[in-house]
């Protein structure tokens, strides 16, 4: 058992280490959707919080898909740039910071339940180096690690009020007898205050209005509070009455869980009236057989994403079976059936185990530990396989993997606690990992540099990427316009010839072409160009620009379409 003072100690290095080994991207530029948050009118001016809460993510947006309802992560948005401005490096820092947080606190709520500080900071440590994390910090606008603070933080804020680890246990017989009664009456309640249960239930909030995925919260709290020894006080209560102690444990674990069923319930009004009256709007219209032939390869990537993260997987080739196939429907369905397996032998023993051999409070803590970090594990992976409502053709991303990996990390954490007799060993694959997570993750945070090199690196691993490959060709028509800018049409030219051949519908690089056709005088082509990106986009500046090129050719102005 480490000391609290080198426990401090070796806690500053690990945050140091995540700063050192994240450093470089505090240089990199925006990137994806970064650009329209940071354009974003709403963000850029105070007096919009309420649209923040009564509008979609994309509502700033021209043809934004009414999709995602996030409304504190458009705050956390506004606040960036409150702090940074349009920096970058500002909106990094952030990001890293936001990282080190979630790790703070898989590493409290790890100690919360297992009192081991040394399995606090391996799963702190292995967290907080994964590679697969690369997509959530370097890319300053995924909203999953704020996500994932609210969720540990709502775990704690519980915790406190259950007192798990060191709630007495209740009576073990089926009814409450006279004497277990008199026990009780003379016991005092404890800390169960009704403020840590309120606090909870509003990080619960805080999570839901951070990304949906956290909709998982009030089905893991009932699972974990039917598992928990209750509070003298709740047992107080229900000796008043009569019945079993399953029944009195199913009672009051509804109970507790309430105040989440009811933020839940807020949650999913505003939404739907932010969606426009649909819960969750379909972005594509696959078959259902094509939907569940996808499934196992769909698992089978979060997996490989998981436990073996050797190359990039923020972007992948999507997985999609339309029929019964070996190597794209059997073969990944044996591998989840054999990680299915290993998960559920794994869970076993150490439930056996704790059972067996140690006291009935600290075998409490191993439980709740199980069980948080499977559900923590799954359920959010399981919320992925709806692939009608992620984006056509690019549904497989690391980042869905953000909070699966702190219910990983607590499953390995409880490992540890568990095997004393092997800790030297375990102590020092650890370490190995966590070197190795090290180096990967810096090789591989070096794609999120900027937009060409992100589409280039994805483009590499997933050729069959169908918008991978588009948002590579736009990242050339943007190097293009900055060629535009400096007055290189020449150069850029064949850029913007090369996109419209390969994607026609294109509004961007017919723009770009214009504007180029434009500078060399040719405004023929220029008007024929801008006329097409107009079509294509409805956008006001660009017909602004068409209707300019129309009058310097002494037109008439074109008619609104």
């Amino acid at each position: 058992m480490l000391s609290p003072i080198i426990t401090c100690i070796a806690a500053i290095a690990l945050v140091a280490s995540v700063f050192a080994v994240y450093g470089p991207a505090l240089s990199f530029q925006f990137i994806l959707d970064d650009h329209r948050f940071v354009g974003d009118p709403r963000l850029q001016s105070p007096g919009h919080t309420w649209e923040y809460f009564t509008s979609y993510v994309w509502a700033q947006t021209s043809g934004g898909p009414p999709s995602f309802y996030r409304p504190l992560f458009v705050v956390w948005m506004r606040l960036n740039v409150i702090l940074s401005g349009m920096s970058p490096w500002g909106w990094h820092l952030l990001s890293i910071l936001k990282h080190v947080s979630v790790t703070v606190l898989l590493g409290l709520l790890v100690w919360k339940l297992l009192r081991d500080r040394v399995a606090a900071l391996i799963a702190g440590t292995l967290f907080a180096l994964h590679p697969a994390h690369t997509e959530s910090v370097a890319w300053v606008t995924v909203p999953d690690p704020l996500m994932s603070a609210a969720v540990l933080g709502t775990l704690l804020l519980y915790l406190g009020y259950v007192d798990p680890v060191h709630a007495d246990h209740q009576p073990q017989t089926g009814r409450l007898h006279k004497r277990a009664r008199k026990q009780l009456r003379s016991k005092p309640t404890g800390n169960s205050s009704a403020a840590w249960i309120i606090a909870s239930a509003v990080a619960c909030l805080v999570a839901l209005m951070a990304k949906e995925t956290a909709v998982v919260l009030p089905v893991l709290l009932l699972a974990l509070a039917l598992i928990m020894p209750l509070k003298r006080a709740d047992w107080e209560d229900a000796a008043k009455g009569k019945g079993t102690a399953f029944r009195i444990r199913l009672l009051f674990a509804f109970r507790q869980t309430l105040p989440f069923v009811g933020v839940t319930v807020v949650y999913l009004l505003l939404r739907i009236n932010a969606l426009k009256g649909q819960l969750s709007p379909p972005t594509q219209h696959l078959p259902w057989s094509t939907v569940l032939l996808s499934w196992p390869a769909t698992l089978w990537f979060y997996v490989k994403v998981l436990l073996w993260p050797v190359k990039p997987r923020a972007f992948a080739d999507p997985s999609l079976a339309d029929a019964f196939s070996l190597r794209g429907v059997l073969l990944p369905g044996l591998g989840m059936c054999g990680a299915a397996t290993v998960l559920a032998l794994g869970c076993a023993w150490a439930w056996k185990k704790a059972r067996r051999e140690l006291p009935d409070r600290e075998a409490t803590g191993i439980e709740c530990a199980l069980l948080l970090g499977t559900l923590l594990l799954v359920l959010p992976i399981l919320s992925t396989l709806n692939l009608n409502a992620l984006n056509p053709g690019d549904f497989l991303h690391g980042r869905y993997t953000y909070l699966p990996l702190t219910g990983l990390m607590l499953l390995l954490a409880t490992g540890w606690h568990l095997s004393r007799n092997y800790r030297i060993v375990m102590l020092s694959a650890a370490s190995l990992v966590a070197v190795a997570f090290a180096v990967l993750t810096v090789r591989q945070e070096s794609a999120w540099q900027d937009d060409l090199t992100v589409f280039t690196v994805a483009h590499q691993y997933a050729p069959h990427n169908g918008p991978v490959a588009q948002n590579l060709s736009r990242a050339h028509v943007q190097v293009a316009l900055g060629l535009d800018e400096d007055d290189r049409c020449d150069e850029a030219m064949p850029i913007f010839e090369q996109a419209i051949q390969q994607y026609p519908q294109d509004w961007f690089a017919w723009a770009g072409q214009g504007e180029c056709l434009v500078k060399l005088n040719d405004l023929p082509r220029a008007e024929q160009s801008l006329r097409r990106a107009s079509e294509l986009s409805r956008e006001a500046r660009v017909i602004e620009q068409w209707q300019q090129v129309r009058a310097m050719m002494g037109l008439d102005p074109a008619p609104p379409n």
